[in-house]
């Protein structure tokens, strides 16, 4: 199977290497590296995450509630972090003395939305990978890149398509499908093996 990676935003965004994660995640800005482990472990959408409010974060159970209005399938969402994002993302509104109400990754200008911040923009993100890609030498990575990465992830571990679609929110599995990266190579092989026991 070949894919295409993104050229000019055309394209599948690139499943990512541990070694490119973590080389992209080390040179972000502490706020966008955060964007981008929440990416990455919450296996979310880009939209999502910058829309999550601090009252959407239930620390007991390291879970993000994501509200319907902000999710692509509008239907309210259920996300899990690791324990010590979650208490990277705690620290971040205790440091900044966020309410309830505030968005967790908001826009540093002084434009206010009903009183606060407005969320940080998709936009705003993109160009601050890009700029970090680019220094890297580093093709075909998105934002969307963090979310193939981990459900392929989930995928290439053993975990069965219904599971993965419990954690990536897509409403079917032939989207989920197309969203996972399979390497023909290591098919063929499995596919090889199982024939020559027979």
């Amino acid at each position: 199977m070949s894919v295409f990676h993104k050229v000019n935003r055309s394209g599948k965004s690139k499943v990512l290497s541990t070694e490119e994660r973590e080389l992209i995640q080390k040179h972000l800005p502490e706020k966008y590296r955060l964007i981008a482990e929440t990416l990455y472990w919450s296996a979310g959408r880009i939209r999502e995450v910058l829309t999550i409010r601090v009252r959407n974060l239930v620390p007991d159970r390291q879970m993000v509630v994501l509200e319907r209005m902000t999710t692509k399938t509008k239907e309210t969402r259920e996300i899990y972090l690791p324990e010590h994002l979650m208490q990277k993302l705690l620290l971040r509104v205790r440091c900044l003395d966020l309410g309830p109400a505030d968005y967790l990754f908001f826009n540093e200008s002084p434009t206010q939305d009903r009183g606060g911040r407005k969320h940080l923009t998709v936009q705003s993100f993109d160009k601050e990978l890009r700029r970090v890609c680019d220094w890297n030498n580093l093709q075909g990575i998105s934002s969307h890149s963090f979310r193939r990465t981990q459900l392929t992830e989930l995928y290439r571990d053993g975990w069965n398509l219904r599971e993965i679609q419990h954690i990536s929110g897509h409403r079917s599995l032939q989207s989920l499908q197309e969203y996972l990266e399979i390497d023909k190579a290591e098919v063929v092989d499995k596919y090889r093996q199982r024939m020559a026991t027979t």
